[in-house]
């Protein structure tokens, strides 16, 4: 598994109880949703997981508030801020802020079951039973605590926060059994289907108008379709798939470089190194033996 925070790497500050790794701003934890606002803004796009422990909170996105109760899970990606916080004084919650880069690292065989959740249309708040919270908060506080520590080894962080990320695909994938009952709009039925495709298939870089031939629309309609439901193209999407497969392979896999190559279907190796290149900045081989 590839590392998502390495010693030399990190840079943490604590402001009051807020905690964070910036690591590039791909992971920050903290304990106020208040500090929302006064974060700065993760890079690339942000998948944000709130817990709400007790009392209740508003937050403010695009205008649009959502409100938050005691118990509730919510979830929302976006490369958009939120506009606004407002907790009452008795307010307690968990927050967990992921880059898309990091999730799909870390999911990678169920990330089909996130994106189907995150990628709603709007954010997603479901309540929770209080066994699952007192999970989820005590994966919170480890995590918090290995990041904190100088001699967690590197592979810990990445570890917990994959099983973390599991235990709310399972949640997630019993939303998901009770959703399918609700008609969808066609357009999202779409949008889902296009996200199976990708991650179903070995080969995922291909050109749009293949995905957009099977499920019978344009490839005009297939990208609009994905910038309405998630902020991406269609294109990101597909390149975002196959960069992942390509980091998956490259660090947890025995298989060579160029079998890498043949397997996610490019034409030569010199296709793929320059693929590799142009995505994660180096070659192959030194993002394979890099740590």
């Amino acid at each position: 598994m590839a590392n998502v925070t390495q010693n030399d790497q990190r840079s943490n500050a604590q402001f009051g109880n807020l905690i964070v790794d910036f690591n590039e701003g791909e992971i920050q934890l903290f304990d106020n949703v208040n500090d929302l606002s006064k974060l700065p803004p993760l890079k690339p796009a942000s998948n944000m997981i709130v817990m709400c422990n007790s009392d209740s909170l508003t937050v403010i996105i695009n205008e649009e508030d959502f409100t938050i109760n005691s118990g509730d899970l919510f979830l929302y990606a976006s490369n958009q801020p939120v506009d606004q916080t407002d907790a009452t004084p008795e307010a307690a919650c968990n927050v967990i802020c992921l880059s898309d880069h990091v999730i799909q690292r870390l999911l990678h065989d169920k990330i089909d079951v996130w994106h189907r959740a995150i990628f709603s249309g709007r954010p997603c708040i479901t309540h929770l039973p209080e066994q699952i919270r007192e999970d989820l908060r005590l994966y919170h506080a480890l995590i918090a605590s290995k990041i904190r520590s100088q001699n967690s080894h590197h592979e810990i962080v990445p570890t917990l926060i994959r099983a973390f990320l599991l235990e709310l695909c399972q949640i997630l994938e019993d939303l998901q059994d009770i959703h399918d009952e609700v008609k969808l709009s066609q357009g999202k039925v779409l949008f889902n289907r296009f996200l199976r495709l990708i991650s179903g298939n070995e080969v995922k870089r291909r050109p749009i108008s293949h995905y957009a031939s099977q499920l019978a629309i344009t490839p005009k309609y297939l990208t609009m379709l994905c910038l309405k439901y998630s902020d991406k193209t269609a294109s990101d999407w597909i390149i975002q798939y196959t960069t992942e497969d390509i980091r998956f392979y490259l660090k947890n896999s025995n298989l060579s470089i160029k079998e890498i190559s043949a397997k996610l279907g490019f034409a030569n190796m010199s296709h793929f190194g320059s693929y590799v290149r142009k995505h994660l900045g180096v070659s192959p081989s030194e993002f394979r033996h890099h740590r």
